[in-house]
């Protein structure tokens, strides 16, 4: 017969065996313990993979680009601005009764010289400034059919205050949108290239066919126009001071 101590010491040995038997064992058995790697940032603290992934998917999200707004088009359907993919689009925002809408004539003039140079001139009523559009959209379609205005117009639009449409949003507000902020005023321009960036904004003061104006278009067209950094002058025009006359 076995002493009770010594049958207490075989069985506790017993029990250590099985346990550190099961351990090794488990593995087999398809069981894996579960360790959550983490990976080191770039600030030096560990992470875990899933956030890292995450932030990377974020990261690699496209920047947007012109081409994913619509312009409301006059006869109520959205006009996309993919549509002039493979094109230089300079996008004006009009007023007929404002005293810029003298500019009218020398805008049609540009369309009509550099269509065929790959640039498309789009017009965007809007009353926002001074009242400057007022009427019907239909009404508004007909005053600028019967000043032969050869490029397209627009639905009139908001342009400023809480339904500013997106697009506006994007020319003024977007990482990269030239300096200026919201548009202040009727016949401000804008220049997307052919890849859907805005890449150029002249105020109202330039006139369409002043030199600062023809020498932006020239250099665009042409790629050699290199857009400004926020709060450099543009310096696109041979002479500037012939701007205002």
């Amino acid at each position: 017969m076995l002493n009770p101590l010594v049958k207490k010491i075989c069985a506790a040995y017993t029990c250590s065996f099985l346990f550190f038997f099961l351990i090794d064992e488990i593995p087999a058995f398809g069981y894996q313990p579960q360790v959550a790697e983490r990976v080191a940032g770039n600030d030096g603290k560990q992470k875990h993979p899933s956030k890292v992934g995450d932030a990377g998917a974020k990261a690699a999200k496209p920047e947007k680009t012109a081409y994913d707004y619509n312009l409301p088009g006059a006869d109520g359907k959205d006009v996309p601005l993919s549509s002039f993919k493979g094109k230089y689009v300079l996008v004006v925002n009009l007023g007929r009764k404002s005293d810029y809408n003298a500019q009218l004539p020398a805008l049609i003039k540009d369309a009509e010289n550099y269509k065929d140079k790959g640039l498309v001139i789009l017009g965007v009523p809007s009353n926002d400034f001074g009242a400057a559009e007022p009427g019907t959209d239909a009404e508004i379609q007909k005053a600028y059919a019967d000043a032969k205005v050869s490029f397209p117009v627009m639905a009139v639009s908001k342009l400023s205050g809480d339904a500013e449409i997106p697009i506006y949003l994007y020319l003024t507000k977007s990482k990269g949108a030239p300096a200026g902020g919201p548009v202040h005023w009727n016949y401000t321009k804008f220049f997307i290239d052919k890849n859907g960036k805005v890449i150029a904004r002249l105020d109202p003061d330039v006139t369409p066919d002043s030199p600062q104006m023809i020498s932006t278009i020239g250099q665009i067209l042409e790629g050699r126009y290199k857009p400004k950094k926020e709060g450099e002058k543009d310096a696109a025009a041979p002479g500037d001071d012939d701007d205002n006359d």
